[in-house]
């Protein structure tokens, strides 16, 4: 027996004074009240009756003052917090001066075992233990999948209550927690391949269990040359012979709702065709009699291209830039002229060879904009025939050939909080890209159709597509990994399933945020949002009979369990069970 609040031989103290204290103040007798009677003849009649006790009634003073002890020691019990003496894992587990416990974060931890527990529920379980044989260390609790998440300290409540609010987030096998000079001890399903060192204690909860689950699931434009888009899903069988269901919906329409009988480790793959229009939200849903991951038995897609991008050109003279939007899909343009443009629903603006005064609230494209004020240009200030060298590594300017383009002149800006992103060989900046945080994403071409061969290059339609995915998509659209995530450090907000936002770290260059769950997101910037699904679609994880622990690698082996709660919070119930017990059968005269 160890206790987590005190030391032993104070633990021991505090329950034999309690105990004691409760006995004296039980046994205390309290002096009589003193009445004044006009005679004592008949209370000596009823004093000197004979009657014999029943048995309750010998030993029911006794029973009262074994329970006012029990309540006493219980609460006392609580205070010191005890718990079971575990075995130590290794020689110097109780002299340790600080323990790291580790728990596997990976979603195929959340399988159920055959005792009705998940593998998680029994890693939860074995921490509280090695937590409870190392009491008096510092202790610190680790998840592969956030990093450090509590200590280290000495206080196992604060362990207790770091573990009840952990919940597999997903995990890959680069991230690893370290604590310098700490004993590691690490409790994983082996679903996932570590390099673990030789001193780290491994905990296995691995159970081979039967299970069923989405392996792939993406939507794809059609490779046949049609506007029609492609939902491609895999479906693995990791048990025994059996007969599962899988649906398909768009939105409200059913698109599959089938029945397969499948093999043992047999895989299922399926392409559906998904015509353009209609809902831009796809889900697929799998049910199976031996299944025992339900986490991956739904996946979500979500189809770009059946929402349109509105895109508003500003021009006088627009006819150059019609032939690229009439062979993109996908895309809505409207012409406006300089003079009647007010800002609308569009997603992108393109100015051609005109300026706002101001920088536009709406993401945009300024192609050759004149001199104006917040642009930093003046009429003369030009670069004649610029040699467009290698452009920087930025999405906007990915695949882009520079050597397709001929310039004879360039326009000279200035503009603030704008980065160049392309330059000529003398150093003149040729493209320009502002993506400060909490404003609209914006950039600059500093020649334009009458400046260059710009409509004809063959890198115009491959600049054009990259302006519009950068300017209105925050986050690169698709499916992502459930786990953690980078965003573009325009990213304001990711808000998850059910219009929950989620916390988002800002790093040098990016964001980040733990996707915890499937379903579909959203990544908001200043003034332009992406949605896109996040998904397990792993076999790694579905296949629940495998794990990569070799057998001959020591471990501790973590039996079957629920996750006991710590004993302290059984004693305050017992206590106030007592308490309730005595207190009714005092006021009915069943015990004293």
């Amino acid at each position: 027996m160890t206790f987590g609040g005190l030391a032993a031989w104070q633990a021991w103290l505090l329950l034999g004074a309690a105990a004691a204290a409760a006995a004296w103040l039980f046994l205390l007798k309290v002096r009589p009240p003193r009445v004044i009677v006009p005679s004592l003849l008949l209370w000596r009649k009823v004093l000197d009756e004979a009657r014999e006790q029943t048995l309750w009634e010998r030993i029911r003073r006794a029973v009262s003052l074994a329970v006012t002890i029990l309540i006493a020691v219980a609460l006392a019990a609580a205070i010191a917090r005890p718990s079971r003496q575990v075995r130590a894992a290794s020689s110097a587990s109780a002299r340790a001066p600080r323990v790291l416990i580790v728990l596997d974060s990976s979603w195929s931890m959340l399988g159920r075992t055959r005792s009705g527990e998940t593998r998680w529920e029994r890693a939860v379980a074995e921490a509280r233990r090695v937590a409870a044989g190392a009491a008096g260390s510092d202790i610190a609790i680790a998840t592969t999948a956030e990093g450090l998440v509590e200590g280290p300290t000495a206080d196992l409540s604060s362990i207790d209550t770091a573990l009840d609010r952990l919940q597999p987030a997903g995990s890959t096998a680069s991230g690893w927690p370290r604590l310098s000079g700490a004993e590691v001890h690490f409790l994983t399903d082996g679903a996932v391949a570590r390099a673990l060192d030789s001193a780290v204690v491994l905990h296995s909860v691995f159970e081979a269990a039967d299970n069923v689950g989405i392996t792939a699931f993406d939507v794809r434009p059609a490779l046949d040359g049609t506007d029609s888009d492609e939902a491609y899903v895999e479906i693995g069988n990791f048990g025994p012979a059996q007969n599962v269901r899988i649906t398909m919906t768009r939105g409200a329409q059913s698109l599959i709702d089938r029945r397969a009988d499948m093999a043992a480790g047999d895989a299922l793959r399926q392409v559906v065709t998904l015509p353009r229009g209609g809902a831009a939200d796809l889900r697929v849903r799998i049910d199976a009699p031996k299944d025992s991951l339900p986490a991956d038995d739904e996946a979500f897609g979500w189809i770009e291209a059946s929402r349109p991008l509105l895109v508003t050109v500003v021009s006088s003279q627009p006819s150059w830039l019609a032939p690229v939007f009439a062979a993109t899909p996908g895309i809505r343009a409207v012409t406006i002229s300089p003079a009647g443009y007010r800002p609308g629903d569009e997603n992108i603006v393109i100015f051609d060879r005109t300026v706002p005064p101001t920088p536009s609230a709406k993401p945009a494209l300024y192609i050759a904009p004149p001199a104006g004020a917040w642009v930093g240009s003046t009429p003369d200030r030009l670069e004649p025939k610029p040699q467009w060298t290698t452009p920087a590594a930025h999405p906007l300017l990915a695949g882009v050939d520079p050597f397709t383009f001929s310039i004879e002149r360039a326009r000279i800006y200035e503009p603030a909080k704008f980065t160049a992103i392309a330059r000529s060989a003398a150093g003149t900046p040729l493209v320009w890209a502002g993506d400060d945080p909490g404003r609209a994403r914006a950039a600059i071409l500093a020649f334009g159709p009458g400046d260059s061969n710009l409509a004809a290059a063959p890198a115009f339609p491959v600049l054009i597509g990259n302006a519009i995915d950068w300017l209105a998509r925050p986050a690169a659209p698709g499916a992502r990994r459930i786990g953690r995530a980078a965003f573009d450090a325009s990213v304001l907000r990711v808000i998850g399933p059910g219009n929950v936002g989620l916390p988002v770290i800002q790093i040098p260059g990016e964001r980040v945020a733990m996707l915890r769950s499937p379903g579909l997101y959203t990544a908001e910037a200043a003034a332009s949002r992406t949605t896109f699904a996040v998904n397990i679609a792993d076999p790694d994880v579905s296949n629940l009979s495998r794990s990569t622990i070799a057998t001959s690698q020591a471990t501790v082996a973590v039996g079957e369990g629920i996750s006991p709660r710590p004993w302290w919070l059984y004693l305050i119930a017992l206590a106030f069970a007592a308490v309730l017990v005595e207190w009714w059968t005092w006021l009915r005269r069943i015990t004293v």
